[in-house]
């Protein structure tokens, strides 16, 4: 088979339904797309969502000239009208994104969305988020099982990228309703911020699932977020402008497609998964190609997050207040904090700078509501389960967990005696400690991000084979050997 121009395997015979799905008409602009596609060498999934996330930025302003700000309607109806109004536009033309994007395969979405509205509709709260985890991750999981069955290996953009956002926002909704059921005393502050009292209506459910800009590439905002967006509480009637924000994000997106296309192209992941070149390599080539080859391949993920956060910023959604010198901030929903992530200084701040969005969907639905010492294990398991099931996937998640513990070790028992004070900050040794946490930390997650990319056991295993394994065995003695000859006098405290 070929999907998207790109050769894949196809693991079992062709399924019951081949023929029926064979036999429906192709979409009006199938043809115009591909010719496109035939024309300037690009996938034609890739040109269809593409095309949907450029085009939602001209809509996202034209969104917000259009529709009446509800916080300045005089009237409860009028403002009822102009919310509903908001809702229902989010959802259509989220919807003609996800037809024009994938078609026929739009029918994924409707059915396990609706679904899950029907069991927050009907399961009582204090079970409500059980049910909908259940539903949710199931049924992305036989999602990623089918896809690995007809297309394994394939890096098609099909509907399985929709549905990963979309089970991040059943789940909100889900858990924000269950916390309305539990003891105030037993809510943190973000808890009782975000629950939400009863099941939301189907209008404003649809808006928030199938709102246009964060349904093709993130951020899956919070609800309470989505909603001060539409009744306009965030921005309280001001007529702040993200023009300077939105063009900003444009140039990113263009600095981050020149470096994955323009300068990528020449740095292939999959090398680093193959015995014949790996053999033929220096050990120091060897370092030096798997940092930049991931670091290059990473920015096809800020392509789309960034373009994604200029479509809601355009819009008016991602308001955050206002800087110290008075300026308007657009930071309010973001996929991604790009120097947290490539100038990391630790673990945790890489974590926390890349997928946003996702990284606060896994502490507020998994890490926080496990007994804290499986509370990584299982954010990064949740993590890796909500990727999908290829081999490469668990490799690197678990072990991330591996190196994330062993990081939080080594912050808590070096870090004090290294820099006990804050005038210790700002010496020499400051410096070449941070410089040394940022190199170690960076090689710590372009080896751990090996895996991820080629998928696969065997290929995963060829880099690390190659260094026998010694940052797993390092890692791991740091983690048990620095507590006993570096042992803290004060408890340490537990922190997300």
């Amino acid at each position: 088979l070929r999907m998207g121009g790109a050769e894949v395997v196809r693991l079992l015979p062709p399924m019951p339904w081949d023929a029926f799905v064979e036999g429906l008409p192709a979409m009006p602009w199938d043809s115009a797309v591909q010719s496109l596609a035939d024309q300037t060498g690009f996938a034609s999934d890739q040109i269809r969502y593409t095309g949907s996330l450029l085009v939602a930025i001209p809509i996202g302003f034209l969104y917000r000239a259009v529709t009446t700000d509800p916080f300045t309607c005089k009237t409860e109806a009028d403002r009822a009208r102009a919310i509903a109004l908001r809702h229902t536009l989010a959802c259509a033309v989220g919807l003609c994104f996800m037809l024009f994007a994938f078609g026929y395969e739009i029918a994924h979405a409707l059915f396990s969305s609706t679904v899950a509205w029907v069991i927050m509709k009907t399961v009582p709260g204090k079970n409500v988020h059980i049910w909908i985890t259940i539903w949710a991750m199931g049924y992305m999981s036989l999602s990623h099982i089918y896809r690995q069955i007809v297309a394994y290996g394939s890096w098609t953009i099909d509907f399985t990228t929709p549905q990963l956002l979309l089970t991040q926002k059943m789940m909100n909704i889900a858990f924000a309703l269950h916390d309305s059921s539990r003891k105030d005393d037993k809510l943190s502050d973000e808890q009782r911020k975000r629950m939400i009292r009863k099941p939301l209506e189907l209008t404003e459910y649809y808006g928030y699932i199938f709102c246009m800009h964060t349904l093709l590439a993130g951020p899956s905002a919070d609800y309470n977020e989505y909603i001060m967006w539409i009744d306009g509480s965030k921005l309280a009637g001001k007529a702040y402008s993200p023009l300077f924000a939105v063009f900003k994000k444009i140039l990113c997106a263009a600095f981050c497609l020149f470096m994955f296309i323009g300068i990528g192209a020449q740095w292939d992941v999959t090398s680093l998964g193959q015995v014949a070149w790996i053999s033929q390599q220096a050990w120091w080539w060897i370092i030096i190609y798997n940092q930049v080859a991931l670091c290059l391949g990473r920015h096809r993920y800020y392509f789309a997050w960034v373009l994604s956060d200029a479509a809601c910023n355009a819009a008016g959604f991602g308001f955050n207040g206002l800087d110290s010198a008075g300026a308007a901030k657009w930071d309010a929903v973001l996929n991604i904090r790009y120097l947290d992530v490539e100038a990391a200084t630790n673990f945790r701040a890489a974590m926390t700078g890349w997928n946003i969005a996702t990284s606060n969907w896994l502490r507020r639905c998994v890490y926080e509501r496990v007994p804290p010492a499986y509370a990584t294990l299982a954010s990064f398991t949740m993590s890796a389960i909500w990727h999908g099931f290829y081999p490469g996937y668990y490799l690197t998640f678990i072990s991330s967990a591996l190196f994330n513990e062993t990081a939080k070790v080594l912050r808590r028992h070096v870090r004090p005696r290294v820099l006990p004070t804050k005038e210790a900050e700002k010496g020499v040794i400051a410096f070449l400690y941070h410089t040394a946490s940022t190199s170690i930390t960076m090689l710590s997650l372009n080896y751990l991000g090996h895996p991820f990319n080629v998928q696969s056991l065997d290929k995963a295993m060829v880099l690390w084979s190659y260094w026998r394994m010694a940052p797993h065995f390092v890692a791991v003695a740091l983690l048990f050997g620095v507590p006993s000859l570096l042992p803290n006098k004060k408890p340490a405290k537990k922190t997300n």
